[in-house]
């Protein structure tokens, strides 16, 4: 079929066959709003979601001066903590990402500079801690947000978390609960990932990177003995945070995962 030029251009820009369009145009001739008919109809709703996500990373990869800490944390009175939960709670138990959703809030409020953002051109300090967390749909990777995590029980975030993620799985999720978030918290170790590098959920100033929990031999009170240990991956933006307050508030965070009782303390 005929096409016309701008139409063909159209297409291959936007990888659309179109030999089987019917065109609109004078004589049949195809034009750039058949091409973009076409287009609409191919294009799914999760294509248009994964379209966001990488212009998002592709945006944070240019404008952040990110940088990557690691440290590995001894995680095993984190899971004695958690397999106490499970008895008495049962399947309503919090699980280890709520866990660290709760010990990450604690930690942000005696380090507030990283819960902050870079806004125009400037380090803007949030009152407030509203915790991303990352959630992997059908559609792509979701940040539903938990807002006011710092004044929320650990069976707050818990079911709060819950709910936002089923309904992020489900697409029935409202646009403003992914919006605002001061701090991102993902985590592969569910996939079997030791570590990685999480890329920074714009503009915010950094994102934890969790990875699995494996049972290793490791040095404790002088005897090589199993323990539970996880690698922890914080990136954060140069601009805003330098290297000791980042690794400052990562090393705390690590310390709360070996002794949950020095968060804990804050539900009572």
């Amino acid at each position: 079929p005929a096409i016309s030029p701008r139409a063909r251009r159209i297409a291959a820009e936007l990888g659309l066959d179109w030999h089987q369009i019917k065109g609109s145009g004078r004589t049949g001739r195809i034009v750039e709003r058949d091409i973009r008919a076409a287009s609409a109809k191919t294009t799914s709703p999760s294509g248009r979601v994964r379209e966001l996500i990488a212009g998002r990373l592709a945006q944070s990869q240019r404008e952040t001066v990110a940088v990557t800490l690691t440290t590995e944390a001894d995680a095993t009175e984190l899971v004695n903590l958690r397999t106490e939960l499970k008895i008495a709670q049962g399947a309503t138990a919090p699980t280890f990402n709520h866990l660290f959703a709760k010990l990450s809030a604690v930690a942000l409020g005696e380090h507030p500079l990283v819960n902050s953002s870079w806004q125009d051109g400037q380090t803007h300090l949030h009152s407030e801690i509203h915790l991303s967390i990352a959630v992997d749909t059908e559609d792509g990777l979701l940040t539903p947000v938990i807002r006011n995590a710092a004044t929320k029980s650990l069976d707050q975030i818990a079911t709060e978390a819950r709910d936002l993620a089923l309904r992020a799985r489900r697409r029935t999720l409202n646009p403003t609960a992914m919006q605002g978030g001061t701090f991102t918290i993902t985590n592969l170790g569910i996939y079997g990932i030791d570590a990685f590098t999480p890329v920074i959920n714009l503009p915010q100033a950094a994102i934890l990177g969790l990875g699995r929990i494996i049972e290793k031999p490791a040095v404790y009170q002088g005897q090589v003995v199993p323990r539970a240990l996880i690698t922890l991956s914080l990136t954060f933006d140069h601009r805003i945070l330098d290297g000791g307050p980042a690794a400052n508030f990562l090393d705390r965070v690590r310390t709360f995962i070996e002794d949950p009782s020095l968060w804990l303390e804050e539900e009572h």
